[in-house]
C-alpha cells in the first residue's frame, strides 16, 4: 500500500532537474534555476556601451558562479546551456534591429571547439524575435590571444584590426550577440569595423557584463 502511494506522489510532483549553476537535483522553475542559485544572480544595471557602439544590453551582472557556467558553455561542449543563456538577452525596440551579427571566432579556434558560442546565442534570440542571423557580415581576420588573460591596454593592441566586415552591412542597424563583456574592447573593435563597412547603427546585446 505504501508502495502505491509513493507512487502516486512521485506523479504529482514536479519531476527534479539539475539546476544549471549547481547541477544539483532540485524541482525548478522555467529558467532553470533552483530557488537558492537564483537568489546569487543580480541584474545588470544598464552598462554604458564602449567606442563605437550605439547601445548595450546585459542581463545579469558577471559573477564567479556565471563563470563557470560560461567556462562549461564555451570549452566543455556544454551546447545544452543555450536556451538557459540566452533567456538573459534582450534587444529594445527602438534599436530596431536589422541584422543579428555573432562576435566571430577566428576559424581555426571555430574549428577546435566545433562551434561558435555566441552562433549558439544568436539562434535563440533570433528565433524569439525574428531578426535574421547574418553571420558573414563580420570575420576575424587573424588569430588573437584570449582577451581574459591580458591587460586593458594588451587587449586594444591585440584586437586592433582583427576584424573585417562586408559592404552588404552598409546603411543598417545591427546587433552584435556574445556572451559576456568585460573591457568591451572586442565589442568595440567588431563595432568599428561594421562602421567603417558602412552599417548605419551597432548595438550590442549579452548575456552578462562585468561591473565597470
Amino acid at each position: 500500500m505504501n508502495r502505491i502511494k509513493d507512487l502516486l506522489i512521485s506523479l504529482a510532483a514536479p519531476p527534479p532537474h539539475r539546476c544549471f549553476l549547481c547541477e544539483r537535483e532540485f524541482p525548478m522553475s522555467e529558467d532553470g534555476l533552483c530557488d537558492e542559485c537564483r537568489r546569487t544572480l543580480k541584474l545588470a544595471i544598464s552598462p554604458a556601451p564602449p567606442e563605437g557602439l550605439d547601445g548595450l544590453t546585459a542581463g545579469l551582472r558577471y559573477c564567479d558562479e556565471l563563470g563557470t557556467i560560461f567556462y562549461r558553455f564555451k570549452t566543455g561542449e556544454r551546447r545544452d546551456y543555450t536556451p538557459f543563456l540566452a533567456q538573459f538577452i534582450s534587444i529594445p525596440e527602438e534599436w530596431r534591429a536589422e541584422m543579428l551579427v555573432p562576435v566571430p571566432l577566428h576559424w581555426l579556434r571555430e574549428y577546435r571547439r566545433t562551434y561558435n558560442q555566441s552562433f549558439l546565442l544568436s539562434e535563440y534570440v533570433s528565433s524569439r524575435y525574428g531578426i535574421p542571423i547574418c553571420r558573414e557580415l563580420l570575420v576575424r581576420t587573424r588569430r588573437t590571444p584570449q582577451q581574459k588573460l591580458q591587460k586593458g591596454t594588451q587587449r586594444r593592441k591585440n584586437l586592433k584590426g582583427a576584424f573585417q566586415a562586408a559592404p552588404e552591412c552598409q546603411g543598417r542597424s545591427i546587433v552584435l550577440i556574445d556572451d559576456v563583456v568585460t573591457s568591451g574592447t572586442t565589442l568595440s573593435e567588431c563595432a568599428k569595423a561594421l562602421k567603417k563597412a558602412g552599417a548605419k547603427h551597432v548595438y550590442a546585446a549579452c548575456v552578462a557584463c562585468t561591473e565597470r
